[in-house]
């Protein structure tokens, strides 16, 4: 082989290797913009992290305070429950309580005026019983003078009737004793 088959084979060679720098320049470059561009995806995902992270803080510290109220929400609940049953136990009884003495007004009222109805009620009997006392009495006198009356009537016809009687009687006995002496 000549020198310059030997020259142009190297020059080939160089070619190829030259071809073959070019492409590992280009996957140099290539790998250089990855590598830029991983570095910006990197920083990006620490920030991302960061802003992540505080955010996660931020939601850990609400859901604190969610928690808290939600604790404090349920023991007011409470405290008003039990509050509310008392106050609704006092209630009751104060309704008992006004019930009791209502009803004891109600039985007090009522029973005065029963006894005021009561004694009305007598008083009115009494009243009527005087009234029919009073019409018997005013009956029993008029029906009793009455009888007096014609009791008086008749025994002056019975009295006339008897002198009559008594003088005729008398005045024919007198007329028998004469005629026997005569």
């Amino acid at each position: 082989m000549s020198n310059l088959q030997k020259f142009n084979e190297t020059l080939e060679e160089f070619n190829q290797e030259v071809e073959q720098l070019k492409e590992v320049s280009g996957a140099y470059k290539k790998l250089q913009q990855l590598t830029e561009t991983y570095n910006v995806i990197s920083k990006q995902f620490d920030e991302n992290s960061k802003s992540l992270d505080a955010i996660n803080v931020l939601q850990k510290v609400q859901q604190e305070k969610i928690s808290n109220s939600l604790i404090e929400i349920g023991n007011t609940n409470n405290f008003n429950r039990t509050e509310l049953a008392k106050l609704f136990e006092e209630r009751t009884d104060q309704i008992r309580k006004e019930n009791k003495e209502f009803y004891k007004d109600l039985e007090g009222t009522i029973r005065i005026k029963l006894d005021e109805n009561k004694s009305n009620i007598k008083q009115l009997i009494e009243n009527e019983r005087n009234q029919i006392k009073q019409i018997f009495e005013n009956e029993l006198a008029k029906n009793t003078n009455e009888l007096r009356h014609f009791i008086e009537a008749e025994s002056r016809i019975l009295k006339t009737s008897v002198w009559i009687i008594g003088g005729l009687t008398l005045i024919i006995s007198l007329l028998a004793i004469v005629k026997l002496w005569m």
